[in-house]
Parts: structure tokens; C-alpha cells; sequence
């Protein structure tokens, strides 16, 4: 016998609220899901999973290759402050002697050393190097400006005249560096900070100000982008380094007085390869320190080379496109180059 109409069985009375409750728990479901998911690749406000490296992304040794000496018959003699060095994409390995006010770099192909031009400008200080694309980046601490050649070592422009950034202060420029996108960041040791310009070279943000608590500095020299966009900074005096994320805002301390494995007696010169590791320039306790991804420390390595290869007062670092590490040592007047063993 057929209900009457409009009179719902008990099925049909079921019916409904259990397709809501599917429906409900597989919406909660989808969405546990695709914030997982979301977590997962690193979202915003998300806590990223501390999975483990890929095998041959991580530094376990550096073997010394060569050294270039400061010998009468070089073509960069007398070298008589040794500042900064950098590689571009072909293996051209870039230093600047700021005492002498002049900059150097050795071709690839041939491993002849050529000369940049001088930009003309009294008093000359290159103090450090980038190299963006097929354009050459250096500061010039006299002027606090950053003059752009190009790899042969014409020089073409001024870029940037830190000066002008902030008419109320007088900077006093001692690193910078730019990442993929164009912004840069660059070291005023005179107002104990770090500008942030952005991908239109200009003042988007100051990181940091005068002192030892977090997110203050004394000192502050070298600085580099990680692949993520983060940036980091050797702050010299506080004997440490100081990590902010990709907006800018600090994040991190390695090292520092109250650290009681502390590695670091005065980091300077930074850089990393395109696997997140870094690479700090100890000048205080001649070492080169070795950090993963994570900002873990690996290792540290300098006394295990050799009278050729042990720095003494290593300033900067800068990693090679074909897996070597140029490390410019201004106590021994000598740019020394390794390779990187990864595992």
C-alpha cells in the first residue's frame, strides 16, 4: 500500500539529515585537507614542515683548491686591503681593494686578471660587490654609493646614492646585497641599521636600530638573501647573525654572547648557494662557518688546510656557479679558493 502523499516515511525522514551530515563531514574533511595542504608549500601565518634535505644539497667538507698570493709579479699588486669578492654566473671571480680604491677580476677562460674602471669620484672606497645579471654592482663607501659596470669592468652609471634615501641622516654604507627580484638591502653602520629598498630601489623599510636586544645591532656588515627572500645580517660586535623574513620583520638570532655554543667571534662577510646553505667569514677567529637551510650550524673549517690554505682574517665569501668558494683574506693578503663537497 503507497504512503499517502505528503506524508514522509520514516526513510525519507532519514534521509535528509544524513546527506547533511555527509555533505558537512566532507566539507570539514576538504578543508582539513587543503590547509594541510596550504601548511604544507609554507603559507601565510602557516608552520612549515622540517623535512629532510635532498640527497647532494648539503656541504659536509671543502677541499682547498688555490690561492691567489699577494705576489709582486700579479697583476692586482700591491693588494693592500682586501674588502669584498663575488662570482658572476660565468665563473668570473670579481674583488675590490678598497684601500687602493681599485677592483679587479679574473676571467674564466683565459685566468687573466683585468682591471674595472674608476668611476672617477675622490674618495674612492669599493667595500663590497654584487653582481646582477650582466651587470656588475659595487659600493663605494667614500661616496655611499653603488656605481653599476658591466663585466668587462666599463663603468656605466650610478645607481643608487644612498644619500638620497634619507636626506636627514649621513649613512655610512659597509655591505649590500640584491636578490631575484631587484630589492636590496644595505648595511649603515652609522644609525646601526639595515635599509630595505624595494624592487624600485626605494626606502621601503629600516631594520634594526642601535644596541644588543633583538632586532638591534652594533656593527652590522655583511648581509645576503636566502633562496626563500629572507634576509640575513653578521652583526660583528654582538658576535652573531640576525635573520628577518621576506617582508622584512625579524625572525631569528644565531649566535651572540648569551649563546653558550656560539661559534662566532666577529662574522662579516656572507653568502649562500642556491641550496639555502650559508657560508659566514669569521675574521676573529679565522673560520668559515657552514650553516644548512635550517641555519643549523655543519661545520667550521680553517685550520685543517694547510699553511696554503688556512685564512688567518677571512673578510668575505662568495660562492662559485660550478660548486667552488672564494674566500678573500685581508690578514694574509690573499684570495683563497676551495670546492664544495656536498652530500
Amino acid at each position: 500500500m503507497l504512503p499517502a502523499l505528503g506524508r514522509p516515511t520514516g526513510r525519507r525522514r532519514l534521509a535528509v539529515p544524513a546527506l547533511l551530515v555527509v555533505a558537512a563531514l566532507a566539507f570539514v574533511l576538504s578543508g582539513c585537507a587543503s590547509s594541510a595542504d596550504y601548511e604544507s608549500r609554507g603559507g601565510e601565518g602557516s608552520v612549515r614542515q622540517d623535512s629532510a634535505p635532498r640527497p647532494g644539497t648539503t656541504v659536509v667538507a671543502m677541499e682547498f683548491l688555490n690561492a691567489y698570493e699577494n705576489e709582486p709579479g700579479a697583476f692586482y699588486y700591491p693588494i693592500q686591503g682586501l674588502a669584498a669578492c663575488e662570482y658572476s654566473a660565468d665563473g668570473t671571480l670579481i674583488f675590490c681593494d678598497d684601500n687602493r680604491g681599485r677592483v679587479f677580476g679574473l676571467d674564466p677562460g683565459s685566468l687573466v686578471w683585468y682591471e674595472f674602471d674608476n668611476p672617477n669620484t675622490r674618495p674612492y672606497r669599493p667595500v663590497d660587490i654584487q653582481v646582477d645579471g650582466f651587470k656588475v654592482l659595487i659600493l663605494d663607501a667614500g661616496g655611499n654609493s653603488i656605481f653599476r659596470f658591466n663585466l668587462s669592468g666599463s663603468w656605466l652609471d650610478k645607481l643608487v646614492d644612498v644619500r638620497d634615501l634619507d636626506p636627514a641622516v649621513l649613512p655610512q654604507t659597509s655591505g649590500f646585497a640584491v636578490d631575484r627580484d631587484g630589492r636590496m638591502v644595505i648595511s649603515d653602520t652609522a644609525q646601526q641599521q639595515v635599509l630595505l629598498l624595494d624592487a624600485f630601489l626605494n626606502l621601503n623599510m629600516r631594520l634594526g636600530s642601535p644596541g644588543s636586544l633583538d632586532d638591534q645591532f652594533t656593527d652590522p656588515g655583511g648581509l645576503t638573501f636566502l633562496p626563500d627572500g629572507s634576509i640575513v645580517v653578521s652583526d660583528r660586535a654582538n658576535r652573531r647573525l640576525a635573520r628577518y623574513g621576506r617582508l622584512g620583520f625579524y625572525e631569528q638570532t644565531i649566535g651572540g654572547d648569551f649563546d653558550p655554543a656560539n661559534p662566532f667571534l666577529a662574522p662579516q662577510g656572507l653568502d649562500s648557494d642556491r641550496f639555502g646553505n650559508l657560508f659566514v667569514a669569521d675574521q676573529g677567529n679565522g673560520l668559515i662557518h657552514v650553516f644548512d637551510r635550517r641555519l643549523r650550524l655543519l661545520f667550521s673549517a680553517g685550520r685543517e688546510f694547510g699553511i696554503r690554505g688556512t685564512p688567518l682574517g677571512p673578510v668575505d665569501v662568495a660562492v662559485g656557479p660550478n660548486g667552488q668558494l672564494a674566500v678573500l683574506d685581508r690578514a694574509r693578503s690573499a684570495i683563497l679558493v676551495y670546492r664544495l663537497v656536498y652530500e
